[in-house]
């Protein structure tokens, strides 16, 4: 019979703690490393067999260690190369003390769990994109993986399937090919690109250059921005409580918006067309704020911020930022700001279509395609998102009166708790309204090849078991 699956995804592992202050980096999503290393305890403690641990996708947060390599690509569509992920890899390992603690914990709890007879596979996703790199993969083999050892380590470039039964099998991906802004368009089988100087990097994402260019910079003064969704919400709370920060973070991702164009390698489906014959420069005395704001595409943002600059305070904040754009971004603003996102684009939030009579979002609407293509497969599991889902609570029904599910394994990361009435600025940046529910999804396999899945909640099961 098949081996048991334990499935998680999305732990976001960063550059670890200030080795001088024992302070979490600012830019550190996860802080579960105890955490982890009790469910792997567990697992082994109640497997009777070998199982498999699949880390599907955003196991390590690349985009957030030593963030200044994100700087030196010299275009956009273009990030880092195998020299600066293979910097990062040792950072992540624990191997650069000097500069951060890193996660060994984690590494060295995964050999030992191999060690112990059981298999690993790890799969890229939009953050860990690098783990394609034949360079930073050595390394993390040879950290996680013990000579000899029975079970296997595996890396997976874009989706794994389960089972071998006609009806029952799983099909199980990352999920950032159904995000138009953190999509690749090839399914991780291009991973890899030159830039004009010849050297190779690895394809850029938007979504990863609005991490690299404008998230990373505002995480190191407020760090909770990049956990409070939607983004609107704490701009929204911020304009009430931190004009100041709030001002110049908009004119920050205004400028973003004007100067770096929407998803580098898909467009709705399609590849990015010839650019446009590049315009007259913008003459100096047109160089405003309320230029800025004008060449805006987002309706609700160009509004909000139209309405802001009647404020005195806002528009001082804003104007001193936007006096700091160089040549290149006015050049940009010149020719009508480019392709842009929406600002919930940007931040992430799913796009929504109806498909089969139902209201879907995107990636609903991708296991729906994959279930009906191929009917040997009746579950298909993503992460990305952040948020758990129960496949068994919403099903898919698809032609021919069969059903299919979906369901999403969410995230080890920090969210905010929430409450009906909301929360102040001062609560969201408060450390203790904040939590984990490190969900997880166990696959079991019968006699005949079919595989069950269910959702699992580890901190609710640790803090019962041990705490």
């Amino acid at each position: 019979m098949d081996k048991i699956v334990y499935l998680i995804s999305d732990l976001h592992l960063g550059p670890g703690r200030d080795t001088v202050t024992g302070q979490w980096n600012a830019l550190e999503d996860f802080q579960a490393d105890e955490a982890f290393c009790a469910f792997l305890d567990y697992v082994t403690a109640t497997s009777k067999a070998p199982v498999e641990l699949l880390i599907a996708g955003d196991f390590i947060d690349y985009p957030q260690i030593l963030p200044e390599l994100s700087q030196t690509s010299p275009t956009n569509e273009l990030g880092a190369s195998e020299e600066e992920s293979v910097e990062r890899t040792h950072v992540v390992l624990g191997q650069c003390p000097a500069l951060a603690s890193g996660h060994p914990l984690v590494f060295a709890r995964l050999r030992r769990f191999m060690e112990d007879g059981h298999s690993v596979t790890i799969m890229a996703g939009n953050h860990d994109i690098d783990l394609l790199w034949p360079e930073v993969w050595r390394l993390i083999f040879e950290a996680v993986y013990p000579p000899g050892a029975a079970g296997e380590l595996q890396r997976e470039a874009f989706s794994r399937s389960y089972g071998a039964a006609d009806h029952g099998r799983v099909y199980v991906e990352h999920g950032h090919e159904s995000d138009i802004q953190n999509c690749f368009g090839d399914q991780m089988t291009r991973p890899f690109a030159d830039d004009a100087n010849g050297v190779r990097r690895l394809k850029r994402c938007f979504g990863t250059l609005f991490v690299d260019k404008i998230y990373n910079q505002l995480e190191r003064e407020r760090w909770f921005i990049d956990n409070v969704k939607p983004i609107g919400r704490v701009i929204k709370l911020g304009l009430a409580n931190d004009l100041a920060f709030t001002a110049r973070s908009l004119a920050q991702i205004a400028k973003f918006f004007l100067t770096s164009g929407v998803s580098l390698h898909v467009v709705s489906g399609g590849v990015l067309g010839a650019e446009e014959p590049p315009a007259a420069p913008l003459p100096p005395e047109q160089r405003s704020g309320e230029k800025v704001v004008a060449t805006i595409a987002d309706s609700e943002l160009r509004g909000a911020l139209e309405r802001r600059m009647a404020d005195p305070a806002f528009r001082a904040e804003f104007e001193h930022e936007v006096q700091q754009f160089d040549e290149r971004d006015w050049q940009a603003i010149a020719e009508g700001g480019g392709r842009q996102p929406s600002l919930d684009q940007a931040d992430g939030q799913a796009a929504s279509g109806v498909l089969g009579g139902e209201a879907e979002d995107a990636y609903r609407a991708a296991a729906r395609a994959i279930l009906e293509e191929d009917p040997q497969i009746a579950s298909v599991i993503m992460g990305h998102t952040h948020a758990a889902i129960d496949g068994l609570i919403d099903p898919i029904y698809l032609s021919g009166g069969r059903t299919g599910y979906y369901y999403n394994s969410g995230t080890w990361t920090w969210h905010l708790r929430e409450r009906p009435d909301g929360q102040t600025w001062q609560e969201i940046a408060d450390p203790a309204n904040y939590t984990s529910s490190f969900t997880y999804l166990r696959l079991d396999p019968d006699e005949q090849g079919a595989y069950w899945v269910t959702l699992r909640n580890w901190s609710a099961e640790w803090d019962g078991r041990t705490r």
